[in-house]
């Protein structure tokens, strides 16, 4: 089965697996979203732009879930996921064994009326040779054209140039998943959200993994809590990339990957 995942992402540019989570676990994470967002929007820093993958006017939107509660690790690390992740993030490598980490964590569920985002895609670099970034989400309602789902154009992975959103875009695929679904893609697919036409629930978690060297979307050492820290695993905190840290000066650290995990600043989230 992981090889033919593997062989898909590598042709198609992306694969999707049905029935990862129960529906009882679709719920219980829909519900810690709806309490994060409750909780936090209202403090989120206001830079948004309009019909950009950046204007989150028209959508819930809850980042940093590996600073709120443990439980979000078991879909972080995955065994049927992460086993994928081995192949197609360290093909290339040296020896094929270098290190890759979540470099980002969020999570989204549209509003009716969401005109959807912008074809694009998440590598900022179209046509490279191997696969630097992979886009993991996961499904926890339905998704289909009414309710707002994922856009994705096949094969696009290949191409050697970006979108071009002023133009109609040829082979645009609709993502039809059931809640529990997981898609996984390469991030230099061409994709995006669709619009929505429902007020149905439709929230996903959108994770980035990505090879050791490519900076994270937001500062894990800065924004990861201290009682948190201390009850990760030495392979979450590896996930999360606290050996990936590069060094303050030449006084401290030579090589840009440690042997250690650092240990992260005090931080506590303010509401």
């Amino acid at each position: 089965m992981i090889k033919n995942r593997v062989k898909e992402i590598k042709k198609q540019g992306y694969t999707i697996i049905p029935n990862v989570i129960s529906e009882k676990e679709c719920e219980k994470y829909k519900n810690l979203l709806e309490g994060y967002y409750k909780k936090y929007s209202n403090r989120y820093a206001n830079l948004f732009k309009k019909r950009t993958v950046a204007d989150k006017t028209y959508e819930k939107v809850v980042y940093n879930l590996h600073n709120k509660d443990l439980v979000w690790f078991k879909l972080f690390e995955n065994n049927l996921v992460t086993k994928i992740l081995k192949i197609i993030l360290k093909e290339g490598s040296y020896k094929n064994n270098e290190p890759f980490y979540l470099n980002n964590i969020s999570a989204r569920c549209p509003f009716e009326g969401n005109k959807g985002q912008p074809i694009h895609l998440d590598s900022n670099l179209p046509g490279v040779n191997y696969n630097l970034v992979t886009n993991v989400i996961w499904y926890f309602d339905d998704v289909n054209k009414k309710n707002g789902t994922t856009l994705i154009v096949p094969k696009s992975h290949k191409y050697q140039k970006y979108a071009n959103n002023n133009k109609q875009i040829k082979n645009l695929k609709y993502i039809n998943a059931k809640k529990g679904s997981v898609l996984i893609f390469n991030a230099n697919l061409w994709h995006g959200g669709s619009a929505k036409y429902d007020n149905n629930s439709r929230w996903a978690l959108v994770l980035g993994y990505a090879r050791w060297f490519i900076k994270p979307s937001f500062d894990f050492m800065k924004n990861t809590p201290r009682e948190i820290f201390d009850k990760l695993t030495k392979k979450q905190k590896s996930l999360l990339g606290f050996d990936m840290v590069p060094p303050k000066d030449e006084f401290t650290r030579l090589s840009r990957r440690s042997k250690v995990h650092e240990i992260p600043d005090y931080y506590k989230i303010d509401v």
